[in-house]
């Protein structure tokens, strides 16, 4: 049973450690670490070098192509893997002893040929029981540790050396040990080294066992954000799933109203029908090679980011001090870098396909194949002007679309709400007290949630305006008037709770949606005067006027930062904001005559921009007919989808 146990926890670590050379498939002689994490013979690297690389400075990584700058003198210079050599030894060895059978070993420390039954771990030979009693005798070998070899057969003991007082010997400095940790070349050295060539003030070092703890420590705050990155890789390659899976029961479904059209005028029309059935297996079938490249992209980031996780987590773990400390740099410099990658994204339109049927038998047509939609601004559907009557505005900010199709509008200079319907037609007005700034419509009851600037309290209107309750933003314990706040945004989440935003705290408030009763209270790193909530997917995106938009999750951890561009220069300011499913959406401005609204995909990446030529764009919507509406100072701007056919 214990040979048992020994060979499957060999193989065990064989499949963990990946002890065998991705080049020659043998085991590891002499690996060379690159700064990809992946390990390779030395020989084998050679080799590659001098057949695929002769003369080069840097080499790509035989499995994940990763370029490694070559040091001076070539492969020699890579740092060599002692963790992985040790992993090596320690397999060859308990396979030696499980393999043995019933062949004795002899003892590697005397000549009378007696059988070894114990191991000594510092000196890595096996002794027998005389020699046992000899090296517990002499004094410079009585504290080594020593093992029988039954228990190492068990796995009952770590071959690997763990006496933290054998230290690895100076390469330098003949007989010296290292004993400190460079920290400003990053090198273990010797006392030797600490008065030679890494003297201070010029280097800072410290106690090897000291750096190994430090530099733990730090290796270890990288696995979290790491950690996340692979848990949104994942969530991306389910998403490409998923398209894929719509994009086939879209064009399935596009095919039958295709089929089912045609069958109408099925003699005149054969030849269109033919036509457009090949347009959408065409577009099916770029699309497919698209998501199937962004699928194998994903995949091969995602075993990246788990590869390089998981080496830095085992060396962490199992490896000795000297060892880590000699991978510490390149591991470090490698989740550095993978941390600052800019994730692969996938283009959620692309399951988009709809037919465009025709008006008629008649005219012979079946239709058209509507491959996108596209948002354009609608000069017919524009509507206010300067002024405080009916149908004019002075400061539109805010904006909230109210179902079942109107739209209310916070009027700053005004100190009032407008609502109107989505074609402009004034309905109603609610006088404000002070000048409104962020509105949110509730799903529940159609009450509107209003922010005003210098006030303390949200006020809740009813679906007929009437003050339904107003509430404050701090906790119960508090003296409302003696804490300063400036609430600026507000939003809506899915199940009606309402998200404030105070810009002087820099934290959102979550409130029940009945009585406004504070829930939570949400730290936020830059100052919310715009907001906007996805709940569905865990966003919120915040602006405070600045160059940059933040993309939080729902505890206020800042996922993404968006920063707009406008002929490849960075906007002056970002104001409104909005999202959904199909992205996110940012109000901008860059000057006078240089407004506009820019369209982003759920991860940040910029998609198109929209509208230009706006006045003031503030606070954004989706109306209920699926149109963006633009609090633009003036005026109401309204955004449509426009059919892209072939």
């Amino acid at each position: 049973m214990a040979t048992g146990r020994a060979v499957s926890s060999a193989l065990e670590k064989i499949i963990r450690h990946h002890l065998e050379c991705s080049i020659c498939q043998g085991r590891y002689q002499q690996p060379k670490i690159l700064e990809c994490l992946h390990s390779f013979c030395e020989q084998c690297l050679l080799k590659y070098c001098s057949t695929k690389h002769q003369g080069a400075t840097a080499i790509p990584c035989p499995v994940c192509r990763q370029e490694t700058e070559l040091p001076e003198v070539g492969v020699q210079g890579l740092k060599t893997n002692f963790h992985l050599i040790g992993l090596v030894e320690e397999l060859e060895l308990q396979e030696k002893l499980v393999c043995s059978g019933g062949t004795k070993l002899l003892c590697e420390t005397c000549d009378d040929g007696n059988e070894a039954t114990r191991r000594c771990l510092d000196c890595a030979q096996n002794i027998c029981s005389r020699c046992h009693s000899s090296h517990k005798r002499i004094a410079t070998t009585s504290s080594h540790t020593i093992a029988t070899l039954e228990d190492i057969c068990e796995g009952k003991v770590k071959l690997t050396k763990e006496n933290l007082k054998q230290h690895p010997k100076c390469p330098k400095h003949e007989g010296e040990v290292t004993r400190f940790f460079c920290m400003t070349c990053e090198v273990l050295i010797c006392r030797d080294c600490t008065v030679i060539d890494h003297c201070k003030p010029e280097h800072s070092y410290i106690d090897r066992n000291q750096a190994a703890s430090t530099y733990k420590q730090s290796l270890a705050e990288l696995f979290s954000p790491l950690g996340y990155e692979m848990k949104e890789l994942k969530k991306s390659q389910e998403e490409v799933s998923r398209i894929k899976e719509d994009l086939g029961v879209t064009v399935k479904r596009v095919r039958t109203e295709v089929q089912d059209r045609a069958a109408e005028i099925r003699a005149e029309v054969t030849a269109q029908e033919n036509r457009i059935l090949n347009d959408i297996k065409n577009i099916q079938t770029d699309r497919e090679q698209k998501l199937d490249e962004c699928e194998k992209n994903m995949g091969l980031a995602a075993e990246r980011f788990q590869y390089s996780l998981d080496t830095a987590r085992e060396v962490t773990r199992t490896a000795s001090d000297s060892d880590f400390l000699s991978l510490y740099p390149t591991i470090s410099k490698d989740l550095k870098l993978l941390a600052d990658q800019r994730m692969p994204r996938v283009d959620n339109r692309l399951a988009f396909l709809k037919f465009k049927q025709s008006e008629g038998v008649g005219g012979i047509s079946l239709g058209e194949v509507v491959v996108e939609v596209e948002w354009k601004l609608c000069c017919d559907r524009e509507f206010g002007r300067i002024g405080s009557g009916p149908g004019e505005f002075d400061g539109a900010w805010g904006i909230a679309a109210r179902q079942p199709d109107e739209i209310a509008v916070t009027d700053y200079c005004n100190k009032r709400v407008v609502i109107c319907s989505i074609d402009g037609d004034q309905k109603s007005m609610i006088p404000m007290q002070g000048c409104p700034l962020g509105i949110a419509a509730t799903r529940a009851g159609d009450r509107l949630v209003v922010v005003e600037e210098g006030a303390s309290h949200v006020k809740v209107f009813n679906s007929n305006n009437t003050l339904a309750y107003e509430f404050p933003t701090v906790p119960p314990s508090d003296e409302v008037d003696k804490t300063a706040v400036d609430l600026h945004s507000v939003a809506v989440k899915n199940d009606d709770t309402i998200v404030v935003g105070d810009a002087r705290r820099m934290v959102l408030t979550e409130h029940s949606p009945t009585d406004g009763e504070l829930l939570r209270t949400i730290p936020v790193k830059i100052k919310p005067y715009f907001l906007a909530v996805d709940d569905s997917n865990d966003r919120i995106v915040i602006s405070d006027k600045s160059q940059a938009v933040d993309v939080a999750d729902g505890n206020g951890t800042t996922r993404r930062t968006i920063k707009p561009t406008m002929n490849d220069e960075p906007v002056q300011y970002c104001n409104g904001v909005y999202t959904d499913s199909s992205g996110i959406y940012v109000a901008m401005e860059n000057g006078p005559s240089t407004r506009h609204i820019h369209h982003y995909d759920p991860q940040g990446g910029f998609l198109k921009c929209i509208a230009q030529g706006l006045h003031a764009p503030l606070g954004i919507t989706l109306t209920s007919d699926g149109q963006l509406a633009v609090a633009d100072w003036y005026s109401i701007k309204i955004i449509h989808h426009v059919a892209v056919t072939l």
